[in-house]
């Protein structure tokens, strides 16, 4: 019963010490008015003396006690606050505006533990009336938890003098350490020379038809991360189309280098047993985490990979690398959106938050629609007007990589086979251009083609697009 009585989190004080320094000096006003609204106010008084005081400054007035007052009187509510008295009292409250963020800071984080407490009530009271299934009332906790988590998080302007020397120590590093990867590098050489690896709060679209070797792709570039790296990376892996078991198949025998049909149907040849299980082994001993939920949400990718990180945490390891395979098999926050395109383009959003929110690289793979198969379109190659479901996807990635198989289409000539490119189409702070590289279809495998040549000769198919 104690702690039934006990008042909600707040900060009076704090909350006079506000609205105090909003009418004595209108830089506080402007401070208050980018952090606070009325609603971060736990006295209904201190909301409507708030209220007032940001009307007058949307209307471009100063901000005292007397404007202040007329305004509450014109509202008929002047009396209610308190009259004259109270709003001098709350400037006697201090002598300065100068630590009004201060003040500020205090009343926004008594305001979040306050809606965190009634939306965790709220998710109590539903989960004792059971009027929803669990799945749904656990999809629509963690939305509403998140929506907490990010009003917590105020972000303002940085002066660039707090940044230049920030800036310059990394220029300077990577100076010393020329053409190494200063991301996740994923062993494809060409690649990783044009993007750097995949950067930190970064999110890689890798996109391709069906039976292009998307899921491929992905895994060649996961057992590289975990295996291969100079230092092993975790890497959570969310396999929404596949069984773990599949998953494991064929990283298994691709780094074997054992035949992927042989291996799934036990025609493989005695010698290579051996093969097998040394990769078996060092797989396992990986940081590799695999889940093979069907129909996750991207609040159900969010929390997992942060219970994730967490756990790793403890254990004096990092989060390196998120990979999705794939976006379109995915469930947007919103059960209630009105076409599949606002619900890819809400799934878009968020992968672009998680990955910037946990400040690791997201990979996610995406399906393209048929036009590259089109007749008019000779070679068949893709484009990024390709992604499928929305323009969004567009907008939110900061590296598209668009996977073309031209033996997939020309079967007919065995010379061409292997023929496989990488087209990044988009890359916000580096070139685009093609990587051509060698998938070997019997192993599941992309692996690099020959780079011979000089810079010069890599130049002409690498055409510099900043964005």
């Amino acid at each position: 019963m104690a702690d039934l009585l006990q008042l909600p989190p707040q900060a009076l004080e704090a909350e006079m010490a506000v609205l105090g320094s909003m009418m004595i000096h209108a830089e506080a006003v402007d401070r208050a008015v980018e952090l606070l609204d009325e609603a971060d106010f736990y006295k209904e008084t201190h909301r409507r003396v708030f209220h007032a005081a940001a009307e007058i400054h949307r209307a471009n007035q100063a901000v005292d006690v007397i404007t202040v007052g007329d305004h509450l009187r014109s509202q008929k509510l002047l009396g209610e606050v308190g009259g004259p008295q109270f709003l001098q009292e709350l400037v006697n409250k201090v002598s300065t505006a100068a630590h009004v963020e201060h003040y500020a800071n205090i009343v926004r984080e008594k305001s979040v533990l306050r809606e965190l407490i009634k939306v965790s009530t709220e998710v109590v009271g539903q989960a004792y009336r059971e009027e929803k299934p669990s799945s749904q009332l656990l999809d629509e906790a963690q939305g509403r938890i998140m929506q907490v988590a990010q009003r917590s998080t105020v972000t303002g302007f940085v002066a660039a003098k707090d940044l230049a020397h920030d800036v310059i120590s990394d220029i300077e590093a990577l100076a010393q350490r020329k053409g190494e990867v200063t991301g996740v590098g994923t062993g494809l050489k060409k690649f990783d020379r044009m993007t750097a690896g995949f950067q930190k709060g970064d999110l890689i679209l890798i996109a391709a038809r069906p039976s292009q070797g998307k899921t491929a792709l992905a895994l060649n570039i996961a057992a590289h991360v975990v295996l291969n790296n100079k230092v092993a990376t975790a890497t959570a892996f969310f396999s929404l189309e596949m069984s773990r078991n599949a998953i494991m198949t064929r990283l298994i025998a691709s780094e074997a280098r054992v035949n992927l049909h042989e291996a799934r149907n036990g025609f493989f040849r005695r010698d290579r047993w051996t093969d097998l299980t040394n990769a078996a082994a060092r797989i396992s001993e990986s940081p590799l985490f695999i889940d093979d939920s069907a129909g996750l949400s991207i609040l159900d990718v969010r929390s997992r990979a942060r219970r994730l990180q967490l756990e790793l945490q403890s254990r004096g390891q990092a989060l390196g690398l998120i990979m999705i395979d794939y976006l379109q098999l995915m469930r947007g926050p919103n059960r209630r959106v009105e076409n599949r395109q606002q619900e890819v383009s809400e799934i878009s959003r968020g992968l672009k938050h998680l990955a910037r929110d946990m400040n690791i690289p997201v990979v996610a793979l995406s399906q393209l629609n048929r036009r590259s198969e089109d007749k008019g379109r000779t070679d068949n190659k893709p484009q990024m007007s390709d992604l499928r479901d929305s323009g969004s996807l567009e907008q939110d990635a900061d590296v598209i990589a668009l996977i073309h198989r031209e033996g997939y289409y020309n079967r007919s000539d065995p010379t061409v086979e292997r023929n496989a490119e990488l087209i990044i189409a988009k890359q916000r702070n580096g070139p685009v251009g093609t990587c051509e590289l060698t998938f070997i279809s019997e192993l599941a495998r992309f692996e690099n083609k020959e780079l011979g040549g000089a810079e010069s000769e890599e130049a002409e198919d690498t055409q510099v697009s900043f964005s």
